[in-house]
């Protein structure tokens, strides 16, 4: 459960404080970005020393990532030792996800066509692989006895939500000239993705 807390906060506060260096040294605009979409989160964090703390701070946050996917994995093999192929891939796409987040926040910044094809696969992997495997882990404790109906119920609504941002994304895509309307689901689904980690770990039966 700590590693949870470090994970998200990590990442939480890596995207927020190279925003607000940004905003401060005028590379993006002053706003709430979950509700007015004004920069996403790669360009908040993109220029100067934004750039620099985000990369730090990312840097950290993969290894917290990928001893918390660890951790989670022995957990789930604890309660679920009938589901070993769903818990190793529960592994799997985390530890997947937290590489591909490497490469992304790696290449931040660098100029090219390539390096903007190694960030865009990058982040879209991290995204996909992060959040299959926080649904999967959510299939694999439903049911479980001494499973807390709070937990319960936030782990339900967070996947729920995760999927309707998703599935948003697709239309909004077809009438959002200027990208703002991306934006604010690329910002809130960041959030909520990186609150799963909490909402997984919570939701573990108590031994």
């Amino acid at each position: 459960m700590r590693l949870a807390w470090l994970s998200a906060g990590v990442a939480f506060l890596a995207v927020h404080l190279a925003y607000a260096l940004s905003v401060c040294a005028g590379f993006v605009p002053a706003c709430v970005p979950y509700v007015d979409g004004c920069t996403s989160i790669s360009r908040a964090a993109r220029h100067g020393t934004a750039n620099l703390v985000f990369k730090t701070l990312m840097a950290v946050d993969i290894v917290l990532l990928a001893f918390y996917w660890r951790g989670l994995a022995a957990a789930l093999r604890r309660v679920r030792p009938d589901a070993p192929k769903r818990v190793r891939a529960v592994l799997m796409l985390g530890l997947l996800a937290a590489v591909f987040l490497a490469l992304y926040a790696g290449f931040l910044g660098a100029d090219g066509r390539f390096y903007q094809w190694l960030r865009r696969y990058g982040i879209t992997v991290y995204f996909a692989g992060t959040v299959l495997a926080e649904m999967i882990a959510a299939t694999l404790l439903e049911g479980l006895p001494g499973l807390r109906r709070a937990p319960r119920a936030a782990l339900v609504l967070l996947c729920a939500a995760l999927l309707g941002l998703g599935l948003a994304s697709i239309p909004l895509r077809a009438v959002d000239d200027d990208g703002s309307l991306i934006n604010v689901v690329e910002w809130w689904y960041a959030l909520l993705m990186i609150g799963g980690y909490v909402a997984v770990a919570a939701a573990l039966p108590r031994r």
